[in-house]
């Protein structure tokens, strides 16, 4: 019995690491931007296949711009123009054909009133 307990946690500990190298896309720094876009974001994930290639990133069926690679765990880029008060979908695809999705991950916020996007900017997850 002892070493099919043992087996089994053996079994369940490899299966953990396999899935460590897994590549995650987590969430967006900051999660919210004016509707005109042009502002940095990063997007926060893990073991991103940096060096292999690049990736494309859509918010909702628009395209950032500047996208760069910057680690394993992060890639830079500039939002694109948005409605106003709405949430996008960002989805990330890299050259190898594998793509992620964060559902309304990013919300575009209206640049006239000022005190929201401030007070929204100050919201730190």
């Amino acid at each position: 019995m002892r070493k099919l307990l043992w087996g089994a946690a053996l079994t369940l500990s490899l299966t953990t690491l396999q899935c460590s190298t897994e590549t995650k896309i987590l969430e967006l720094e900051p999660p919210q931007g004016t509707f005109a876009g042009g502002e940095e974001i990063t997007i926060k994930g893990k073991n991103l296949p940096v060096g292999r290639g690049g990736a494309t990133v859509l918010f909702g069926r628009r395209a950032a711009t500047n996208i760069v690679m910057e680690n394993a765990n992060s890639i830079r880029v500039t939002s694109p123009a948005g409605d106003r008060n709405t949430e996008a979908d960002v989805t990330v695809i890299f050259d190898d054909g594998r793509n992620y999705l964060l559902k309304n991950a990013f919300r575009y916020l209206d640049a006239s009133d000022n005190s929201k996007v401030m007070k929204s900017f100050g919201n730190k997850k």
